[in-house]
């Protein structure tokens, strides 16, 4: 695909101005005030991008950088010990016999952990193990006597506002061995001439997915969407299908829908960066958006002018409590915690998701029926009356 299609999002864009910040910050070249409203890569550092993101961060990275004999890499490009792979580091930080390779996180999404279970088993994130393997590869002295490799993420903001800000896995140098041959073996398999393709979360930002064989096979073979028969009788009307074979065909359609709607944004993205580049995509163009109003001058004059025309204050400025999670944000980033009494929660309702994606299923009927049956044969010590 030509590589100017594949367009850089917004919270990338955030995230990478806040990284620029977090240098700025711990190199003392900027005081968090200075940079609000100052924009850095293309991007204006809001205040609650200060107060929520970037002031929890500063104070964990302070701390470790404060302690006695804290040596550190900031930002530091380190190169793995295959090919020609390369990252950057965000902070490298040696404390006596332990280094902590920390990746700051400023995306308010998913919640990102050091160490994820799955299964039985837990999986270190891999990102963090390339880290330390690259930087122990590129600086041996710095790594030298080194007895214990701390993995951290450290994350301001992320959906659940209860969840903590940071994430540690203890690693040894024996599993960044592992790590590193691992790594190698799936290298090999990238570049060579027919590597595999497996579809999954991780292509959740890849502007490839509207010409990738695993995302477009179900689009284009309808076929997958089996529609259930009825089941014929001798001479007789066919019956309607089986059940479930009906609520099967539900998820399935389900499942079409949800490929077609990811592949129709970048589609639509794409299309519309092409055109905006000056390029012909057959059969669309560009059409002017809705027309926004805007007031001319700012805030305090424009204000000053509407009560010199007889409105009051009231009738101009409309004054607002920010939501709880909002205010729980900005207390997590003091340390403070806001009192459960002081919120309450209210159903909306349910809603239909993947089964991996429920945060909070809702049983079946059927399911509260088999429970409450075995409950109940359990009390009566397995009699039936």
């Amino acid at each position: 695909m030509p590589a100017y299609l594949r367009r850089i999002s917004a919270d990338a864009n955030r995230g990478t101005a806040l990284h620029a910040a977090m240098r700025l910050l711990i190199e003392r070249e900027h005081s968090l005030e200075d940079l609000v409203d100052e924009t850095i890569e293309g991007y204006r550092i809001t205040a609650d991008d200060v107060e929520n993101a970037l002031r929890p961060a500063l104070a964990y990275a302070e701390a470790l950088l404060d302690a006695p004999g804290a040596e550190f890499y900031l930002e530091q490009h380190v190169a793995f010990p295959i090919l020609d792979v390369f990252g950057t580091a965000d902070l490298i930080v040696r404390i006596n016999d332990t280094t902590h390779v920390v990746d700051f996180k400023f995306g308010p999404g998913v919640r990102v952990l050091a160490l994820y279970p799955d299964g039985d088993e837990d999986v270190i994130n891999a990102q963090l193990l390339f880290y330390a393997a690259a930087a122990r590869h590129s600086f041996p002295k710095f790594f030298a006597g080194v007895e214990e490799v701390l993995l951290t993420i450290v994350q301001p903001q992320s959906i659940e506002p209860n969840d903590e800000m940071v994430s540690s896995v203890t690693v040894t140098h024996v599993e960044l061995d592992e790590f590193v041959a691992v790594y190698r073996a799936a290298c090999e398999e990238a570049l060579a001439p027919a590597p595999r393709l497996r579809r999954g979360a991780h292509c959740r930002f890849c502007p490839a997915r509207p010409i990738c064989p695993e995302h477009s096979k179900p689009l284009l073979d309808l076929a997958e969407l089996v529609v259930p028969a009825p089941l014929a009788f001798d001479g007789a009307l066919a019956a309607p299908p089986a059940k479930e074979a009906y609520l099967q065909a539900l998820a399935d359609g389900l499942n079409l829908v949800d490929a077609v709607k990811d592949i129709r944004t970048a589609l639509h993205d794409q299309a519309k960066h092409a055109l905006e580049s000056g390029d012909l995509v057959p059969g669309y163009m560009l059409t002017v958006g809705r027309a926004e109003r805007h007031w001319r001058d700012d805030e305090r004059t424009t204000t000053a002018a509407l009560e010199r025309l007889g409105l009051s204050r009231d009738d101009i400025i409309a004054e607002t409590m920010r939501s709880p999670k909002q205010i729980e944000i900005r207390a997590k980033a003091r340390g403070l915690k806001v009192p459960s009494e002081l919120i309450v929660s209210t159903r909306s309702g349910t809603s239909l998701a993947r089964s991996e994606n429920a945060r909070a299923p809702v049983a079946a009927r059927s399911e509260i029926v088999r429970s409450f049956t075995a409950a109940l044969e359990a009390f009566q010590g397995g009699r039936h009356s």
